[in-house]
């Protein structure tokens, strides 16, 4: 029987799968025009108006002249893509080399497909452990902020620092990438860990841990510059480090092989 014939992949200049294992905060990301996702996105926002991170209208009718927008506009960006980049359309997608049933899904609507697996999700120990940090750091950022404001503290004046702005900040994006990316890792975990041959799932989970792993890090981190700068948040600051650093030990036990899942473009050399 003759050998099938693979398909070639061009290289279009994305790096395949970027976006799956990123932190979402495109402004500051280095990678830019090497995501097919940022890329798509900033163009579909300048050939449609519209912002596409914001909630659909509540309208039936505005709401789907918006999709129609987004949909009828779709293809144009698509070849306007492989023209700057002197491919054909399907090279855009077929060089990224996923499953896009698997990839598109976040598990946001998993209460409703697989009501067991949201129970054991939301009975993990870490998932409480996040729900307590998401709390208690969303209080403190907020006592911080009214802190600064009647104390009349200026930006730049001590302690209301740069630096110490750049970590509120850096706490506040990570706190809800932290719950989405490891709820996605446990859904993962739990619809396919017992599954044989399920090997793009189980690097998807371990991929989202990880990234959640990092997003942990980079929040003790800020939380520390808090603790050292605002000294009447110390005692807050560093209850909120135990938090963080717990969290990262029941994540590392329940996923062993996330520190090692190599992220496309982050982790590995497909970007020169």
């Amino acid at each position: 029987m003759p050998k099938k014939k693979e398909k070639k992949i061009v290289d279009n200049g994305f790096v395949p799968g970027i976006y799956n294992y990123c932190d979402r905060w495109c402004e500051r990301c280095k990678f830019q025009l090497r995501c097919m996702s940022y890329t798509m996105g900033k163009k579909l926002k300048e050939k449609t108006r519209v912002n596409l991170g914001e909630e659909m209208p509540d309208d039936d009718e505005s709401a789907l002249a918006r999709l129609k927008n987004i949909f009828d506009s779709t293809f144009d960006v698509l070849r306007e893509l492989a023209d700057e980049r002197g491919v054909g359309i399907e090279d855009i997608y077929s060089a990224e080399k996923v499953d896009r049933g698997f990839w598109g899904e976040d598990y946001e609507d998993l209460e409703d497909q697989d009501e067991e697996v949201a129970r054991q999700v939301e009975s993990e120990d870490m998932m409480k452990c996040e729900q307590i940090y998401h709390s208690l750091a969303d209080k403190c950022q907020e006592e911080i902020y009214q802190y600064f404001e009647t104390e009349k503290k200026k930006e730049g004046e001590f302690p209301r620092t740069r630096e110490v702005e750049d970590a509120l900040l850096e706490v506040n994006w990570y706190m809800d990438l932290i719950r989405s990316k490891m709820k996605r890792a446990l859904c993962g975990y739990f619809l396919y860990a017992d599954k044989i041959n399920a090997t793009q799932e189980e690097e998807d989970y371990n991929g989202s841990a990880k990234v959640t792993l990092l997003a942990v890090e980079i929040s003790c981190t800020a939380w520390t510059v808090i603790r050292d700068n605002i000294s009447d948040f110390e005692r807050e600051a560093s209850r909120m480090i135990v938090l963080l650093e717990q969290l990262e030990n029941d994540i590392e036990a329940f996923f062993p092989n996330a520190r090692t899942f190599k992220r496309p473009g982050f982790d590995t050399c497909d970007v020169v």
